[in-house]
């Protein structure tokens, strides 16, 4: 199996949900000040990224352990998803409980279609 599947799960989970929350959050300020709210959304992306580092390892890790042990590749794929879900709702309610359901909402949504979304292959595939 190939590790491009995973990098590409995750940058388009945490792109792609920084994203719609961006989105959202821009509309519903009173004041639109587009130069501000770019600023706010690569900030908010980093951070995103930094704090989704410990569910970006245990899912390496978790993939690694699946692909050793020859597991089909929908059982990999589920796995995957149940991390991102879980580790994002973990993460968040760390961060702060009253953002979590909402957020983990937006990134299991984005982290369920890009599973769907990139082909999990062989690597001499």
């Amino acid at each position: 199996m190939n590790y491009s599947y995973l990098i590409k799960h995750w940058i388009t989970t945490l792109t792609f949900s920084s994203l719609f929350i961006f989105i959202y959050s821009f509309f519903q300020e009173e004041t639109y000040d587009l130069s501000y709210q770019l600023e706010i959304f690569f900030i908010f992306l980093l951070f995103s990224s930094l704090f989704a580092l410990p569910t970006i390892i245990i899912s390496f890790l978790l993939f690694h352990f699946l692909i050793k042990k020859s597991v089909q590749s929908s059982i990999i794929k589920l796995v995957i998803i149940l991390t991102t879900v879980f580790g994002t709702f973990l993460t968040l309610y760390i961060i702060s409980n009253s953002i979590a359901v909402e957020y983990t909402i937006v990134y299991s949504i984005v982290g369920v279609l890009s599973a769907g979304l990139y082909k999990l292959r062989n690597k001499s595939t």
